[in-house]
């Protein structure tokens, strides 16, 4: 069995951010059905099919046998709210059997599921970091990974847009879907603030340009996805004062608009870091965190062009998705090869 540098066995250092991976490969398998890539996406829901339930058997298995490990990780501040990535990866993966109405039965449950999730999760690590006593400062305690609140919060309201319509309009998952996008919205406005202090008032270094940075632009641009989906079922919003859909528009605008801005700045410190400063591309978990914004911006792209009737945005997603695909071969070459190591060394011994 491999173990870890410090000694730990594998699944006592299991990441909690490995779901990142199933959250990467749902949006890219979405955006590829949105653009007309059909092959491409199946493929990629087969792949996701395979890898959601054995990454839940061995998360499963470390809290049974490592729950020590688990609730360490659980209260600590940089590597806390990577368990979000279980929420988010189980709606991700009700949205992509949504979309390719596969299993349309499967959905309430996935749905109840990632709710749960959600409450259970986000509340533990909140209170674990509101009551522990030992602190870090922004410098060491916050990265992109907090951000991951958002994620999940916003993945929910897409996958509650879904199930909505599945046996007639929804009033409660109508309301489920427009709050959980509404909250998603206010605790990035509350997060994105600190991020933004700490990246230009303290003093940071390449390593600390890290990938979970991107969700940066992630977390906006699933707001932007989850808002452009409830734009196009505006009229079943019953009880809004006023013009719903102008609304809606008018903030899901402002999300894609931040999740744009966004892009420049994480390219350009991502070719400082590696490229000018020659910090070699190592793999972990975390490249899975470039991966999903990335494929997350082409569909918020695509169909907030066709909710807001601006279509000449749909070129931007055709090209991004490209990226995206690409960014995901190349993770998905890295874990390959890390596995590959692991089970050598394995071998070896």
């Amino acid at each position: 069995m491999p173990t870890s540098n410090s000694g730990q066995s594998w699944l006592q250092a299991f990441p909690p951010t490995a779901f990142a991976m199933v959250m990467a490969t749902g949006i890219v398998s979405i955006a590829a059905h949105l653009l007309g890539y059909n092959i491409v996406g199946w493929v990629l829901l087969g792949i996701n099919a395979v890898a959601y339930p054995t990454l839940l058997a061995i998360t499963l298995c470390r809290l049974l046998r490592y729950p020590r490990a688990v609730h360490a990780d659980i209260v600590d501040h940089a590597r806390g709210p990577g368990f979000l990535t279980l929420v988010a990866a189980t709606a991700v993966l009700g949205s992509q059997f949504a979309i390719y109405h596969v299993v349309p039965q499967a959905l309430p449950w996935l749905l109840g599921l990632a709710a749960g999730l959600w409450l259970i999760l986000t509340y533990m690590f909140l209170a674990a970091m509101t009551i522990g006593q030992r602190k870090p400062g922004l410098h060491t305690g916050l990265n992109g990974t907090w951000l991951l609140v958002v994620v999940a919060t916003e993945s929910i309201a897409v996958l509650a847009k879904a199930v909505s319509p599945l046996d007639g309009a929804s009033p409660p998952l109508d309301l489920l879907a427009l709050a959980a996008w509404l909250l998603g919205g206010s605790l990035y406005m509350m997060l994105i603030t600190l991020i933004f202090y700490r990246w230009c008032f303290v003093p940071m270094t390449a390593a600390d340009l890290t990938e979970p940075w991107w969700i940066n632009m992630g977390a906006m641009a699933i707001t932007t996805f989850a808002g452009s989906r409830l734009m196009l079922a505006a009229h079943h919003l019953a009880g809004w004062p006023g013009d719903a859909h102008l609304v809606l528009r008018v903030l899901t605008t402002a999300c894609w608009v931040m999740a744009t801005f966004w892009i420049p700045l994480l390219a350009a410190l991502f070719i400082e870091k590696h490229i000018i400063i020659g910090d070699p591309i190592r793999y972990t978990a975390a490249e899975w965190s470039v991966v999903f914004p990335l494929g997350m911006y082409s569909a918020a792209t695509y169909t907030y062009a066709d909710a807001a009737h601006v279509p000449f945005l749909a070129t931007v997603a055709r090209v991004t998705v490209f990226v995206a695909f690409a960014t995901w071969l190349l993770a998905s070459m890295g874990l390959l090869r890390s596995t590959l190591r692991a089970v050598s060394a394995v071998k070896r011994k």
